[in-house]
């Protein structure tokens, strides 16, 4: 579980997120969300615009796909893990500044756990859960209120992601 965190942190900070201080409609109510939902066998890259298109694609036994529409809407209607009722380790507020973790306070560390960061306009959330084995750990990492470049760096970093799989997504976003 371990590696899912650290994966989504270290992709976090490969993603280049800025956070759009000036107000326009790129902030959180209208700017782009980034997800991705991973476990042992596969990969889901996905983005939504504000104007509401959506692109996915996926990543299993080292094969990438863009989803179709009704891939995009399962994926979608799956909720991401939720662990909101776990009780508050850490909570650090300021103005612009909120940054709160969740677990276990008594647990090991390795069940999994919940960062959840919002700077200005953006919001990110790492949601791991640690499962019976390792195929079935999961991890969400999930980002909102970016602007177009951010978005495009998402899917350009997605190294995972054949280039052809790239450029369908940027394509679906009107991002090419």
């Amino acid at each position: 579980m371990r590696f899912f965190v650290l994966a989504g942190l270290t992709f976090l900070g490969a993603c280049s997120v800025e956070v759009d201080r000036s107000g326009s409609s790129e902030g959180a109510a209208g700017g782009y969300t980034l997800e991705v939902r991973a476990d042992e066998q596969e990969q889901v890259f996905l983005v939504r615009a504000p104007d509401g298109k959506v692109a996915a694609g996926r990543v299993a036994g080292g094969v990438s796909a863009l989803l179709d529409a009704d891939a995009i809407q399962a994926f979608a209607d799956t909720p991401a893990p939720d662990r909101s009722g776990e009780p508050e380790v850490v909570s650090i507020r300021a103005p612009g500044f909120e940054l709160s973790v969740r677990g276990d306070p008594e647990g090991t560390g390795e069940d999994g756990g919940q960062v959840s960061i919002d700077v200005g306009e953006t919001s990110i959330d790492v949601n791991a859960q640690d499962g019976a084995t390792d195929a079935e750990d999961r991890a969400n990492v999930r980002i909102a209120g970016v602007d177009e470049a951010a978005a495009r760096d998402f899917i350009a970093k997605a190294d995972e992601l054949s280039p052809e799989v790239q450029a369908q997504m940027l394509a679906a976003l009107g991002l090419e």
